[in-house]
């Protein structure tokens, strides 16, 4: 569940909401001013948000440092065929979670 609320109500429920976010796997979103400025998220969500941004990136550093003395044109069509592998192994790996 989402619960949003205001970063003075936040601040005067910590304990409470690091439950919430720590036992019931809940997720906060803590506003200023009408805006939201904080998210709250149990660790494990955490950890495998920055696991996967990590891999990204990778892929991501790989291409640069090979394209780095190439034209621009087929510095493009080497990171394009680098984004379609990273979503070939994407979509591989949900099917097999899926079956």
């Amino acid at each position: 569940m989402i619960k949003t609320l205001s970063d003075k109500r936040a601040k005067d429920a910590f304990t409470e909401l690091v439950g919430r976010v720590s036992g019931k796997k809940d997720t906060v979103i803590v506003e200023q001013h009408g805006k939201p400025v904080v998210a709250m998220i149990d660790f494990d969500r955490y950890q495998t948000l920055t696991t996967k941004r990590d891999r990204l990136f990778k892929v991501l550093d790989r291409v640069w440092a090979k394209n780095r003395t190439k034209p621009p044109r087929q510095a493009y069509r080497d990171a394009t065929q680098a984004v379609k592998a990273v979503r070939d192994t994407s979509s591989s790996s949900h099917r097999k979670r899926s079956a």
